[in-house]
This record gives C-alpha cells, sequence and structure tokens, in this order.
C-alpha cells in the first residue's frame, strides 16, 4: 500500500530548527538556510492525512540551497562537466527515492539506457517519502561530490539529522527508519549503476586538424584540446547515443565580405577585452560564473538556483519536484555529450583564432576560452536543453535569475524562460569565445533535447 503521510510544522519545531542553524553557523555560518515562516492558524492545525498534490517538497529545496552554499567556497572548483553528471545522477535518485509513493508513477529504469531496477519497497507496510528523499539526498551528495572534506561530509550529516528530527515529530520511528533505509537503498543502486558509464572528460587520441578552419590551441594558455572522450560515455537517452548537431548555417571564409567574417568581427568588437562594454562584460561574467573561488559560483548551482526557483514559484510538490530534478538532470548529461561529439566531429576554430589571423594579431577575448573547439557551444548544451524542460513542464513563464544575491548582486529579471536562455546564450558572444550564430543553432539543439526528454513519461496522473 503506497502511504500518504502527515504534514504539520509547530513552532517546537521551527525553533529547534532555527537553533541547531544557529550553533552550527559557529562554524560556518551560511551552510544551512532558515526554513520559510510558517502562519500561526497552520500551526494550529491538527495532522492530517495527505493527498498527492499536499506533499511539501520543502525539505528538497532546502538541501540544493544548503549544498551551493557548502560547496560556495570550494578550492579548486569542481570541472562543469563533472559536477554536472554527478547531480544528474542525484536527480535521477531523488525521483527514484519517492517514486513508488506517487499515485500512477513509474521508475526511470527501463526508459534509460542499462538503468537496472531499483530497489522496491514493502508496498503493505508505511513510509514517509520526504524521509526517504532525505536520506537519499545525503547518501547521493556523498557518493557523487568527490571534493567533499571532512568537514563537509559532518555538514551533509548534520544536516539530514536536523531534517529527520523535524519529520519524525509527524511520523512513528519504525516508519522514519524504514523510509530512511529505501531511500539509502536507492541512493547505492544509482551509483552503482553510474561506475558502469564509462565517463572521462580526459583527451583520447585527438590530434588538431592541420586545415584554416580548425581548432587550434588558443592564446594565452595555448593548451591542449581536452574533452574528446565525453562523446563516448554513456549518455540516459538512446537518442543521444547517435545526436550530432546540424551542419554550421555559417560556411566558414576568409573573405572580408562574408558572413563568417562578420561573424568574427561581431565577437571582435562585442568581446575583446578592450572592445568589449562594461555591460556587456558584466552579462558575460554573469553567465559564465566567473572570479573564481568566492566570487563565481561553481557548476552547476548556478543551473541549479535557476531549477530550485522555478520549482518554487510554481509551488512545486515533493512529486513534480523530484521529477524535474531528474529530467533536468537528464539534461545535463545527455547535453554535455551530444555537444562533445559535435565540437570534435566539426572542429570549428574559435574567434580568437580567425581574428588574430585575419583581423588583430594582438587582439583577447574577454573571457578565457575554454580547450576545445567552438561549434556547438558548451554552455548552451547545459543550458538549452535544460530551460526547454522547464518550458516544456511550466511553459514559457516569467523567471527572475537571483543566483548572485548573497554577494550583493541585484537579480536578472526575464520576462520569460527563453528570454534568459536566450542571455546566456549571447553571453559567450559578450566574452568573445563564441559566434553568434554558433549560440543560435546551440538553442535550437538544446530545444530538440529537451523535446526528447519530455517524451520520457514516469507519471500517471497530473499532480503539483
Amino acid at each position: 500500500m503506497k502511504s500518504l503521510f502527515k504534514h504539520s510544522l509547530n513552532v517546537k519545531l521551527l525553533c529547534a530548527l532555527l537553533l541547531f542553524v544557529s550553533m552550527y553557523g559557529c562554524q560556518k555560518s551560511d551552510q544551512l538556510l532558515e526554513p520559510p515562516a510558517t502562519d500561526a492558524a497552520s500551526l494550529s492545525k491538527p495532522p492530517h492525512p495527505l493527498k498527492q498534490s499536499d506533499e511539501s517538497a520543502e525539505i528538497v529545496y532546502q538541501w540544493y540551497r544548503f549544498m551551493s552554499v557548502l560547496q560556495r567556497n570550494v578550492s579548486p572548483q569542481p570541472a562543469p562537466f563533472v559536477a554536472g553528471r554527478a547531480y544528474a545522477y542525484i536527480g535521477v535518485g531523488l525521483y527514484e527515492s519517492v517514486q513508488p509513493g506517487i499515485d500512477g508513477g513509474s521508475s526511470f529504469g527501463p526508459k534509460l539506457l542499462e538503468m537496472p531496477a531499483m530497489p522496491k519497497p514493502d508496498q503493505s507496510k508505511e513510509y514517509m517519502w520526504r524521509a526517504s528523499a532525505n536520506a537519499a539526498l545525503s547518501s547521493l551528495f556523498k557518493l557523487f561530490l568527490a571534493n567533499l572534506s571532512p568537514a563537509d561530509k559532518a555538514s551533509i550529516d548534520a544536516n539530514e539529522l536536523a531534517v529527520y528530527n523535524q519529520l519524525s515529530l509527524t511520523s512513528s520511528e519504525e516508519v522514519m527508519k524504514r523510509s530512511e533505509e529505501f531511500g539509502r537503498a536507492i541512493a547505492s543502486a544509482i551509483y552503482d549503476w553510474s561506475t558502469t558509464d564509462n565517463f572521462s572528460i580526459t583527451s583520447g587520441t585527438y590530434v588538431p586538424l592541420n586545415e584554416p578552419w580548425a581548432w587550434a590551441p588558443t592564446p594565452p594558455a595555448n593548451a591542449p584540446a581536452a574533452g574528446d572522450n565525453l562523446q563516448y560515455s554513456r549518455p540516459f537517452l538512446k537518442y543521444s547515443q547517435t545526436s550530432v548537431a546540424p551542419l554550421m548555417p555559417v560556411a566558414y571564409s576568409e573573405d572580408p565580405t562574408s558572413a563568417f567574417f562578420l561573424e568574427a568581427k561581431e565577437a571582435h568588437d562585442l568581446g575583446g577585452t578592450t572592445t568589449a562594454t562594461a555591460e556587456n562584460k558584466a552579462t558575460a561574467s554573469w553567465w559564465a560564473d566567473a572570479g573564481g573561488v568566492g566570487v563565481g559560483l561553481p557548476s552547476p548551482y548556478h543551473f541549479l538556483s535557476i531549477i530550485t526557483g522555478v520549482l518554487e514559484s510554481q509551488q512545486a510538490g515533493l512529486w513534480k519536484a523530484a521529477e524535474v530534478y531528474a529530467k533536468t538532470g537528464i539534461a545535463m548529461k545527455d547535453g554535455p555529450i551530444n555537444t562533445f561529439r559535435s565540437k570534435f566531429h566539426y572542429n570549428l576554430l574559435r574567434p580568437i583564432t580567425y581574428i588574430r589571423r585575419h583581423m588583430d594579431a594582438s587582439w583577447l577575448s574577454h573571457l578565457p576560452n575554454p580547450p576545445y573547439p567552438e561549434y556547438p557551444s558548451g554552455l548552451v548544451g547545459f543550458y538549452g536543453p535544460i530551460i526547454q524542460v522547464l518550458i516544456n513542464e511550466f511553459g514559457d513563464i516569467p523567471v527572475t535569475d537571483n543566483t548572485y544575491s548573497w554577494r550583493g548582486d541585484a537579480p536578472r529579471q526575464f520576462s520569460s524562460l527563453s528570454q534568459l536562455r536566450l542571455e546566456a546564450a549571447l553571453s559567450r558572444v559578450y566574452a568573445g569565445i563564441h559566434y553568434r550564430f554558433t549560440q543560435m543553432a546551440s538553442i535550437d539543439i538544446g530545444v530538440a533535447l529537451g523535446n526528447e526528454i519530455h517524451k520520457v513519461r514516469v507519471v500517471g496522473p497530473e499532480y503539483k
């Protein structure tokens, strides 16, 4: 029997949790965030069984915010594709940890490549699915985030205990322990599955091509190519096993009157260290999460901040939130795999190489160039499908990006999710590291992957 459980916070609980936050804050004052205030009327109501749509996702949101703060000052910052892969599996694991409680829900198991059958709960017994999610997330973070220090792991354990104590006020110890065990079993199964995906961001046998249009190491670092092995990692979707970007919409040319020359000229004018405006530089740095440790947020926490903000604005409950974290996780893993297969298929040179050969031999881009070919865009390889997943779930709604409120930056307001995606894409032109045609084509590529992800159905009736 799938369980429905009680949900009611009281004043003692809120005080206890805030006391834990303030005490622990003596060591790391900003690693735990205050839970939202609860009105007095709701506190006075007795506990009652809840409908599916009433399940709260607040503990999940709290966990994602908590991890963003915990990892904010990590050094060295994790490689974006490594961290994105970790949160891809974490999202799927979160969903699987609550899936048995979803009326009409089903596992991702038969739908994702080589995903094994997940552990099953005892259908005759009661579970608290928030407690399962709490235990699963705590375990998943420790399993997948290799850069955690012993102090970080202790912080995660302390947060798990605080949430456990919060939830145990409305459930028996027997139910809580059973739910914890299930969540941890899911985390272990997800991690075991992940170890067989052949993931690698190293360079294999790639040798730069001796062609005028081909990628070459870029100044000032002139680092060798990296990431060509990523294309051989196992994706989540069958679609992503062979997906390759369409032909570049603008043909390579060195003719000063050609469309390609004009695209490079735009990157020169908008994205140079001495030619970019202060506004364009700020936009480029915002989306690049530039600045280093303690200034720029490490990947993928900017994506996750937007995802969490959208879910909260739409008042998504536990079931919907878990599904969306899983589907945006699929985007975080498959997007880069598809992108890098295409990058090393087309091998297009970066604007800095073209500009230095044909326009200005001393020109430098506002932001450093990553060490791999230009087409399609790596950043949009993340944001494109992630935003499309959100559009498919909630529509092209207005959105606020307040990722950097912690450092005093004003939030960026967008009339739609697609407008946010467009600004993120154009930010790489302002950085001087991409052509506009690449960014626009990369949006279309991301939309196509997001739509493929949307076809993966794991729920029955609509729910929040």
